[in-house]
């Protein structure tokens, strides 16, 4: 049982909607486990109230807040400052408030390496290919750049859009960018940076046509429910090593938990957080 007192400090996840986030459950359990005093809450909010929303909780004292669809963009105007990677990517999923200024980061793309490393799947030399032009994908782009992939494709049905993210690895040299899939080209590793898959697009799959899976490939989705979505179930059939959102949204959610307290969770508390969701799965 959470108990408050006028130490406690609010946090909370804005977005529409947010019924099923797994937030406040894993942040309840990252402040038991760290002693730290804060109640974490989910706000259900319309688009036309984000101002007001962020307005009124700086002024109230509200510590921080994890931001989720469809506010990533949107909240960007509001930040008093701005991590220079979320300004560069447009999109915030962590609002810290500091000295009575909302500081803008994204947590996405670090929690998305760190899955792969808990796999012990490396970035640096490899080939992606993403699946998808969004807001996801841009993340992507950037941070598979900064990491060392030797290249970034991406595929989409909007190649306007895909072009639109070549900008993105313009700091780094090393990574060559292809605004379009080809089968013949050898990819290592796969993200589905798309919706396909989930509640209401369990039916469909966007596995690029000609696509040869092998073993040492890495495919990896950002949906967690389901567990194994049609792409991930296409991939393990094919031998190759399959990973679903939820290690990127703990991760994700582990690195938003540091900053609202600047703090670090230890491994420990983090193995016991992923033992406690892997348990539930």
């Amino acid at each position: 049982m959470i108990v408050t007192d006028t130490g406690t400090k609010l946090t909370g996840i804005l977005g529409n909607p947010v019924a099923h986030s797994l937030s406040p459950k894993m942040h309840s359990y990252l402040a038991e486990k760290t002693g730290v005093n804060t109640a974490y809450l989910a706000f259900c909010i319309e688009r036309e109230d984000l101002e007001s929303v962020l307005s009124g909780a700086l002024r109230a004292g509200v510590q921080g807040f994890n931001v989720t669809s469809p506010f990533k963009t949107e909240v960007l105007p509001f930040m008093d400052v701005l991590d220079p990677e979320a300004e560069w990517i447009g999109s915030v999923n962590t609002v810290v408030n500091l000295e009575g200024k909302w500081h803008g980061s994204n947590t996405d793309g670090d929690g998305f390496i760190a899955s792969l490393l808990r796999r012990g799947v490396s970035v640096s030399g490899k080939h992606v290919l993403l699946i998808g032009s969004g807001g996801t994908a841009r993340t992507m782009t950037y941070k598979f750049a900064q990491k060392g992939a030797a290249s970034v494709t991406v595929s989409s049905r909007r190649i306007e859009t895909a072009r639109q993210l070549a900008p993105l690895i313009k700091d780094f040299p090393g990574t060559a960018f292809y605004d379009c899939y080809t089968p013949e080209r050898a990819y290592d590793i796969v993200v589905n940076c798309t919706p396909f898959g989930m509640e209401p697009y369990e039916d469909k799959n966007p596995m690029p046509k000609g696509l040869v899976v092998r073993q040492d490939m890495v495919f990896c989705d950002l949906i967690y429910n389901p567990p194994k979505t049609l792409f991930l179930q296409e991939a393990q059939r094919g031998g190759a090593i399959v990973i679903n959102g939820l290690d990127m949204l703990l991760y994700q959610g582990v690195l938003a938990f540091e900053r609202f307290f600047d703090l670090t969770v230890s491994e420990a508390v983090v193995d016991g957080l992923f033992t406690l969701f892997e348990q539930e799965a």
